[in-house]
């Protein structure tokens, strides 16, 4: 039995056609049947109902896919060690962030200092990954959205959103904005989807207030331009208001109900994933920015 041998194993499971699993692998069909045959030959039993080039896991078989997965877990967390290794004290992490920081990039700053040799891969728009796999990044920081609630992670504080409307809108003589003013108000939401409409959108909905979303968008942005042209209000969340800020046609103003905000996270890959640096920079994340317990 051999590596290859598993990882064949694995694909065929999950796709459970022999033709589309030979093409995952650049394999042709043939020799993925001799290698599944091999396999379940040493194995003693067979892995797989057949049916034609349909192949399904029978009792024996999903009792292997879990020793399987186990084993392909330890050698790629291997080979990712050995690949570190191999290329002295360098070393490269990736962080995700749905926006930029300043407490996180200073966190980060203050851990280069001390691993010059490592290099930081830094995303600031996971926003725009449709398949967010936080085994893809070292450190996550993202807003504790419905999009991310598959996450465990720590807890760092509550981001309020403000309110942003056209410069001479009746509301910017208000210095804080009661939920009851935005009643029936027309508005512009972010989205990426339909499923995924930012939070004060159902919380404006659950407080009855009605609001007439008028407009959808996945754009910072553009978001920023509606409001700008004076068609529409809109929420931002604090740490996203800098380029409204900037613009002479806007105006922002804070919300007195502290339920239109976020909750901001912190999660890290799972330990299993880790490599060396990996570690080393979670643990020193995780005393900069006081984290304690486990993810959650």
């Amino acid at each position: 039995m051999n590596i290859s041998q598993i990882r064949y194993f694995v694909t065929a499971a999950q796709l459970q056609n022999l033709s589309k699993a030979s093409e995952a692998l650049h394999l042709s069909q043939p020799a993925l049947s001799k290698s599944i045959a091999k396999l379940e030959e040493e194995l003693g039993t067979e892995l797989f109902i057949r049916n034609g080039k349909r192949i399904v896991l029978n009792d024996q078989g999903r009792r292997f896919l879990e020793s399987a997965w186990v084993i392909l877990r330890h050698v790629d967390n291997t080979m990712l060690d050995l690949s570190e290794m191999s290329i002295g004290s360098a070393a490269r992490l990736t962080v995700g962030m749905y926006q930029p920081d300043e407490r996180i990039t200073e966190c980060i700053a203050r851990f280069m200092v001390g691993h010059p040799d490592v290099e930081i891969d830094v995303n600031c728009f996971i926003d725009s990954d449709e398949k967010l796999d936080i085994n893809k990044y070292d450190m996550l920081l993202y807003p504790d959205g419905s999009r991310y609630e598959r996450f465990r992670g720590f807890y760092l504080g509550n981001e309020p959103y403000l309110l942003a409307m056209p410069a001479g809108h009746p509301l910017s003589r208000e210095k804080l904005i009661e939920p009851e003013m935005l009643r029936s108000k027309p508005f512009i939401f972010m989205s990426r989807e339909q499923r995924y409409i930012e939070e004060p959108y159902y919380l404006c909905a659950g407080l009855n207030l009605r609001p007439r979303a008028n407009y959808f968008t996945n754009a910072r942005e553009q978001h920023r331009q509606i409001i700008s042209s004076g068609v529409a209000l809109g929420f931002v969340p604090e740490g996203c208001a800098f380029q409204y800020k900037k613009d002479d046609g806007l105006c922002l103003r804070p919300i007195s109900d502290s339920r239109f905000s976020r909750r901001i996270m912190l999660c890290f890959k799972r330990e299993k994933y880790l490599t060396q640096s990996g570690r080393e920079f979670q643990e020193f994340m995780s005393e900069a920015l006081n984290l304690g317990g486990e993810q959650k």
